[in-house]
């Protein structure tokens, strides 16, 4: 009878320790992808604001906040940035001074706002530059942070996320910036393999006091008659910086690749393109020369190996 009450106790014991063991796998998985799920996601509208005005005058702008994630609490600030690669990314300039010398160009709501699941915000900033603005581009971004340790479960980094969009500002009277350009590089290999390919580099520089896009093409005349049409993509070049130009194929930016699995010969190639699609025309023309080295690598291979061989069966 003892044996009897010990198995049905261990039994027991055993049968507790499954149930636990399950129960604790089940939270385990089923509540971690909910706490997982539980990431801020923002997003901003329009990305980009470009915006034309006389010193001393006045223009509305609204920027809308979408939340997709958590609920949470964001505030916004306005920041001033300058350009800092050729690939059009930005570097904020934070100092609190820098901040307050533009803060009384910019109105708006500037108290914490909280949005809940799938809600939205409307931000909507008075712009005033002063009557003594000098004449020239100024470049801000619409920082909205979302405030550290707003909502339980998610976590510090994520807490800390935020989003913004650009406004590139111009000053100006007359509303004609001055606009200088440069091609500061206009590049491709002067000797390839016909069955490599290559690409087309173009780099612009902006010295004037008015950001501007070009528009453009480079113009690829092939030996044989063929020619191949690429066309720039309208991209800001910022004022004091250098930006290279890619290409754009419908809606979607590529880069300014030759086409073709084979090329041979020589390919002329004609850069041309004006500030923002009117004006004079900027132009450069390089060369490349393509050819089959790998072809030809490979029969002098052969021909050596031919000659190797018949040697050593004379022998």
């Amino acid at each position: 009878m003892q044996k009897f009450k010990s198995k049905i106790k261990s039994s027991f014991n055993f049968f507790n320790f499954l149930i636990v063991f399950f129960t604790f796998y089940f939270l385990l998985f089923t509540f971690s992808d909910k706490v997982a799920a539980q990431e801020v996601s923002l997003s901003i509208s329009p990305p980009l604001t470009e915006i034309v005005i006389q010193p001393g005058k006045s223009l509305n702008q609204t920027i809308t906040v979408r939340n997709d994630g958590v609920p949470v609490t964001v505030v916004a600030k306005i920041v001033p940035f300058v350009p800092l690669d050729t690939n059009g990314h930005v570097e904020l300039i934070e100092d609190q001074n820098s901040i307050d010398a533009f803060s009384s160009w910019f109105y708006f709501d500037q108290r914490p706002t909280s949005l809940g699941v799938n809600e939205r915000h409307d931000f909507i900033i008075k712009i005033t530059p002063p009557d003594s603005t000098e004449q020239r581009d100024y470049y801000f971004t619409f920082l909205v942070e979302v405030q550290a340790n707003n909502n339980i479960g998610v976590n510090n980094s994520e807490s800390q996320a935020r989003i913004g969009a650009n406004i590139l500002l111009t000053a100006t009277k007359d509303g004609n910036p001055q606009k200088n350009v440069s091609i500061v590089k206009f590049s491709a290999p002067k000797l390839v393999d016909s069955f490599t390919g290559f690409s087309y580099q173009v780099i612009l520089g902006n010295s004037g006091s008015g950001f501007f896009k070009p528009v453009g093409k480079i113009t690829v005349d092939q030996i044989f008659g063929t020619t191949t049409t690429l066309n720039l993509a309208p991209l800001n070049v910022l004022v004091g910086g250098e930006r290279e130009i890619t290409c754009l194929e419908g809606q979607e930016i590529i880069s300014c690749a030759l086409p073709g699995k084979f090329l041979i010969g020589i390919y002329r190639a004609n850069l041309s393109f004006t500030v923002d699609g009117v004006g004079e025309s900027y132009e450069k023309q390089i060369y490349t020369i393509a050819f089959p080295f790998t072809v030809l690598l490979g029969l002098i291979t052969i021909t050596i190996t031919y000659s190797i061989i018949r040697r050593l069966n004379a022998n």
